[in-house]
């Protein structure tokens, strides 16, 4: 597991290079040949799906990859502009916009299994519940994440607050060794973290997301990247492409399945698992979703995570092909 960890925490600064070939300007047609697109994922997931389906061939432009092990340094990447397009989860993008308004969200994905979102501990552990991490000491991986959330939300659901417990912010790859050592009684987490503790080392799960956080995962965009008719073009072409990209991963689950596999080099019961979490398909941001998303950046704020209120309407630039199309 820490082989894997410390591969992907290796893999982040691939990519970051100056965002170039400014059409910001032009008033008339964009040549998308002379684009480059660069966009930040999370541990190679959504690279490797994407490129799977086939959905970006025939792509008039050039998308270049850049890896990160959690949201929190693609959001990072984002407000530094050296990506223009990034996927994180809604609390890692909330937190980054209370204290930035370099960031747009321009699509949203929902995952109904939660991507494997989970508190979990020790196979051996005598902790059942998560009352039982009163007085305990936990890692929610990174601040404002989506593990920070759902250990918050989880803490408020059966009367205890973040002063409960003593709270330890890892990266990945430090909280896994850290969980393995018993220097964290518990870990919130996600996959593909969550799989290989849970396949390899007997984790258990003592609280999943469901019922606590809504599961939207989103495509970030850099403000100055938005401002170039030709990124914007860009992005909105790669959006749709994306959208096929996981309905394709629903269709085909064994070759989904197959790409975690090569991706984690893990048994196939982690795979498994991971590609059984991780369907999902664009929603619309209409207002629901705002308000839906608005309930947890208000909850988050609260919580005293938020620097600022954000109001998530002025967050939003929606170029998801219904919206685009409308």
């Amino acid at each position: 597991m820490k082989r894997l960890l410390t591969a992907l925490l290796a893999t982040a600064a691939l990519g970051l290079t100056a965002c170039g070939g400014s059409n910001a300007q032009s008033d008339g047609p964009v040549d998308l040949a002379t684009v480059t697109l660069k966009v930040g994922d999370q541990a190679g997931i959504q690279q490797a799906l994407v490129e799977a389906s086939g959905a970006l061939q025939g792509a008039p432009y050039t998308v270049e990859w850049a890896q990160f092990p959690a949201a929190a340094p693609v959001l990072e990447a984002l407000r530094g502009k050296a990506v223009d397009l990034g996927v994180a989860g809604d609390a890692p993008t909330l937190t980054a916009l209370s204290s930035t308004d370099d960031i747009k969200i321009v699509a949203a994905s929902r995952v109904p299994q939660q991507y494997g979102l989970s508190i979990i501990v020790p196979k051996d552990s005598a902790i059942q519940s998560v009352a039982d991490l009163k007085g305990k000491t936990v890692s929610p991986t990174t601040q404002g994440s989506v593990g920070h959330y759902l250990l918050l939300q989880a803490l408020k659901e059966v009367g205890l607050t973040a002063d409960d417990v003593t709270v330890s912010f890892l990266q990945p790859v430090d909280a896994a060794a850290a969980m393995s050592s018993g220097s964290i009684d518990a870990w919130s987490t996600w996959d593909p973290y969550t799989a290989v503790a849970e396949q390899e080392q007997g984790a258990r799960v003592i609280r999943a997301a469901q019922g606590l956080a809504p599961g939207l995962t989103f495509l970030d965009a850099n403000t100055e990247a938005l401002e170039d008719a030709g990124k914007k073009q860009a992005m909105q072409d790669f959006i749709a492409r994306y959208g096929q990209a996981v309905q394709w991963a629903q269709e085909h689950p064994a070759e989904t399945a197959a790409i975690y596999t090569r991706l984690t080099q893990r048994p196939a019961a982690v795979a498994d698992l991971m590609s059984e979490r991780a369907n999902r398909n664009l929603v619309p941001i209409d207002a629901a979703l705002v308000g839906e998303i608005q309930a947890v950046a208000d909850n988050y704020e609260s919580f005293g995570v938020l620097r600022k209120k954000v109001e998530v309407s002025e967050a939003v630039q929606d170029l998801s092909p219904a919206a685009v199309t409308s």
